[in-house]
């Protein structure tokens, strides 16, 4: 027993690693494996999740572009009248095809379109109103977070701005984005379990 909670233990920090650090083809391949067993579907059944609101607010019946977007709950559970379109980005080919379905199911592919990408070299097509990373800051590289982020807000419309879920303790990773952004909300819901924080540009106060 002892010697299989190491075992789970090692593959646990092992596969952290590799999503965080591994290349953009070895990610996809292990995104692409766990998506496609099951591991995750748990993402397909979100419908009360605590972000939606917080980003159909600052949507404002905009254009939301969504990094790290799995299999589609967002762009799936967003009220259809609160934004006028959606991106969403996932390494996962896996993923991306469960949320295209989903899509087409219910009647959104008119606002909704889904591009297979690493979200750290992912190039957008248009400026959006709100930037969302769900759950996904935290499989970039703590070094790179501060200029990833920074590319990304070239594709921000005026006033827009990021919405990141981190489920977890990440002191460092929000101790980034106060150093180097305007911090607007910093939420800690369901038991201080979930931080949901949403900032923009600091040269957006100056502008």
């Amino acid at each position: 027993m002892i010697l299989q909670q190491v075992a789970r233990k090692v593959r646990n920090v092992l596969r952290g690693l590799i999503q965080r650090y591994g290349t953009a083809d070895i990610k996809r391949r292990l995104w692409d494996t766990e998506f496609a067993s099951g591991r995750w579907d748990c993402l397909e059944n979100m419908a009360e999740d605590c972000l939606y609101p917080i980003v159909e607010t600052y949507a404002k019946q905009g254009c939301i572009l969504d990094l790290g977007c799995g299999p589609g709950a967002t762009g799936n559970e967003l009220s259809t009248d609160k934004y006028d379109f959606y991106t969403g980005v996932d390494i996962s080919n896996v993923a991306i095809e469960k949320a295209r379905v989903r899509t087409e199911r219910n009647h959104r592919s008119l606002k909704n379109e889904y591009y297979c990408s690493d979200i750290y070299s992912y190039t957008p097509t248009r400026t959006y109103d709100v930037i969302v990373l769900g759950d996904s800051i935290y499989y970039i590289p703590e070094k790179k977070i501060g200029m990833m982020l920074r590319r990304y807000c070239e594709y921000l419309n005026m006033e827009g701005v990021f919405i990141a879920r981190i489920r977890g303790a990440y002191p460092s990773i929000i101790a980034i984005i106060e150093r180097e952004f305007s911090l607007i909300e910093n939420q800690l819901l369901y038991d201080s379990e979930i931080c949901v924080i949403v900032f923009r540009p600091l040269e957006q106060l100056s502008s």
